[in-house]
């Protein structure tokens, strides 16, 4: 009895309804194109996921609060590009440690600021991070430097060639999953065990269902949107410098038309843009999704920019789906009164 009700929990969740959306991609682009199933594909889709993984783990418990930031690619370019031109200048040729730690302690600053706003002068979620994404990049462009810089340290020359493991491709030859993946699933464990097991955690959840029950109920508020918005600006630089040494190169604006596919890819798994809900294997399944498509449209031959209409095409249906079952379960719940009246 226990199990089934297990079961029926499980196939009702969001997350088992995202996965077969996943499942049934995959197979149609598989279809369509055979190459699709091949180890060199799931490399490298894997591979574009890892940066965008990290940017959503760091997102989510802002998400799940209630609230929509947007920037958190802002902070991922500022803190990655201005800790790479500072090391650049001081003849620096070590490994991608440093960047790491200088990055990641600018990302932190980033995000308490915004807590800080939001918090002490009682600022909506989305107009501070509206403020900070032209403001950071403006200060990227204007102090830190305009262009593209393809200088890298020698100790980090070879960083995006390092493989957990290879394996042989009939297509493409020996191929390979990058190492940064054991990184996003860390972190992704971090934020999952966060939301979980925590007490700020919990906080998290409940500042989303609804604030001032938070409040009565003991939650710190305050602390906790310092801690989430300290998480979303470590996890952004952490993304930001990723991003930079996979592709060799640092850009003053990364990121700067994809914060939507990031929110995208967590309102897929699940989150609800009000708040209260959202978990780390939607995140994940989300992000995939997203990737999926943009790996179909190449093997397929489609333009580019179809992508953002096909995913938003698959959240109008997929955000339809909670709001059908409150409409049928509150017409069951009407059939049932009348039936008990009659």
């Amino acid at each position: 009895m226990f199990g089934r009700f297990r079961v029926k929990k499980l196939i009702r969740s969001n997350e088992f309804v995202i996965f077969l959306i996943l499942l049934f991609l995959s197979l149609t682009i598989g279809a369509i194109n055979p190459a699709f199933f091949t180890i060199s594909t799931l490399f490298d889709t894997l591979r574009s996921s890892i940066v965008f993984l990290i940017l959503a783990y760091g997102l989510l418990p802002i998400v799940i609060a209630g609230g929509i930031d947007i920037s958190f690619v802002a902070i991922a370019a500022t803190t990655s590009y201005a800790t790479h031109m500072f090391l650049l200048k001081q003849g620096y040729d070590g490994g991608i440690l440093l960047y790491y730690l200088i990055a990641g302690g600018a990302g932190i600053l980033a995000g308490l600021l915004n807590a800080f706003l939001v918090t002490q002068f009682k600022l909506p979620i989305f107009d501070v991070s509206l403020a900070m994404f032209t403001m950071w990049y403006g200060f990227n462009l204007f102090f830190v430097g305009a262009t593209a810089n393809f200088s890298l340290p020698k100790g980090t020359v070879g960083f995006y060639n390092i493989f957990v493991f290879t394996a042989q491709d009939p297509n493409v030859g020996e191929t390979g999953l990058h190492i940064t993946v054991l990184l996003a699933l860390g972190l992704g464990l971090i934020i999952w065990w966060f939301l979980k097991y925590t007490t700020l955690g919990r906080g998290v959840y409940a500042i989303g269902g609804n604030r001032e029950v938070a409040v009565r109920s003991g939650f710190n508020v305050r602390l906790i949107f310092f801690v989430i918005f300290g998480i979303m600006g470590l996890f952004s630089a952490i993304a930001g410098v990723t991003q930079a040494f996979l592709s060799r190169y640092f850009n003053p604006v990364i990121f700067i038309t994809q914060p939507l596919d990031v929110l995208a890819a967590i309102i897929l798994g699940g989150a609800a843009i009000t708040g209260g809900s959202g978990s780390i294997i939607g995140t994940t399944l989300g992000v995939l999704v997203i990737q999926v498509i943009n790996r179909a449209l190449i093997l397929t031959g489609i333009p580019v920019e179809w992508q953002r209409f096909v995913v938003g095409v698959i959240l109008i249906l997929f955000t339809s789906i909670p709001a059908l079952r409150n409409l049928r379960a509150k017409r069951m719940g009407h059939t049932s009164q009348l039936t008990q009246s009659d």
